[in-house]
């Protein structure tokens, strides 16, 4: 039997570099955002088109996990606040560059009239500043809207639900309404500032005395044929926001004319803060060894009076 000599010098040299190439006891394997996002894709389902508005927004995908930050939108206090606490894979909800695609805006057609910007210029000093932070702390945005949205869990609603502690009082058979208990529109619109710690942002049309006490949710941008449809079936209406001159003054116009409805708006990203912390709460389930924190992007607005 052949049997090599190995010196005390050799035996520890080859050790250690077997040791350096194993991964540390304890330790957990390095996972690149790319294929943590896999996972997210095979456990959502659905097609993922490279158009579609979910994807990666910035940043290198190869990248190491060392965090999961998930946010309603990914402003730049939430990724300040990510990278202090060492979580540089971003999940927003909302685009991170102000367009639908999350990309500077494209030059107008020649001789046309566009659809409008998709977002900033590239020349824009925060557009910059934004992907000068992300790539000066090795941070990943991926953007999570569509295929959250349409879990069949409905986590945007009843996590915003379970926010204003209406969970219990869900109406059988709906979706969306919930017979909470009885309250004047103004107190019922005090506890929602509160319990969301909501400032400026929260606006209201209704009489303040209305009794409240069956409410339909709405997170995120309400359409128009959306609150026509329900209106009369509640007395409150809580979206994240709407188009002011199809449903504000709808709403407006329902009171002149003696009816008993209410429609309250506490901001887009708001109303969708509490369904990216159910997210946050689902990303952790995936991969225990990667931990997932929820950062809110709060309410800008301050109130003048």
């Amino acid at each position: 039997m052949y049997r090599s000599t190995v010196s005390r010098r050799q035996f520890t040299l080859l050790a250690g570099s077997i040791a350096a190439s194993q991964v540390p006891m304890g330790a957990a394997p390095t996972v690149a955002a790319s294929e943590f996002i896999a996972q997210v894709q095979k456990s959502l389902g659905g097609d993922w088109p490279a158009t579609g508005v979910d994807g990666f927004k910035a940043g290198d995908p190869a990248t190491p996990i060392r965090g999961i930050a998930v946010t309603a939108m990914a402003t730049m206090s939430v990724l300040q606040q990510a990278a202090k606490a060492n979580l540089n894979l971003i999940v927003t909800h909302e685009p991170t560059f102000y367009g639908r695609q999350d990309g500077p805006s494209p030059p107008p057609p020649a001789g046309g009239r566009g659809r409008g910007p998709a977002g900033v210029s590239p020349d824009d000093p925060i557009y910059k500043a934004k992907q000068d932070f992300i790539a000066k702390n090795g941070l990943v945005v991926f953007r999570l809207h569509d295929h959250w949205a349409s879990r069949k869990e409905n986590e945007m609603t009843t996590g915003l639900a379970d926010a204003l502690g209406w969970s219990k009082n869900k109406v059988l058979g709906e979706e969306t309404m919930y017979d909470i208990p009885a309250a004047t529109l103004e107190d019922t619109v005090a506890a929602v500032r509160k319990k969301l710690s909501l400032r400026g942002g929260l606006r209201a049309v209704g009489d303040r005395k209305l009794r409240v006490r069956r409410v339909m949710l709405h997170p995120g941008m309400m359409p128009v044929a959306t609150m026509w449809k329900n209106y009369d079936k509640v007395d409150l209406l809580l979206a994240g926001e709407v188009r002011e001159w199809e449903c504000t003054f709808y709403a407006a116009d329902k009171q002149a004319n003696g009816e008993k409805r209410s429609l309250v708006t506490i901001g887009r990203v708001a109303s969708e803060e509490p369904g990216m912390m159910a997210c946050a709460t689902w990303l952790s389930s995936l991969d225990k060894n990667i931990p997932a924190k929820w950062i809110s992007a709060g309410d800008p607005y301050w109130r003048a009076l």
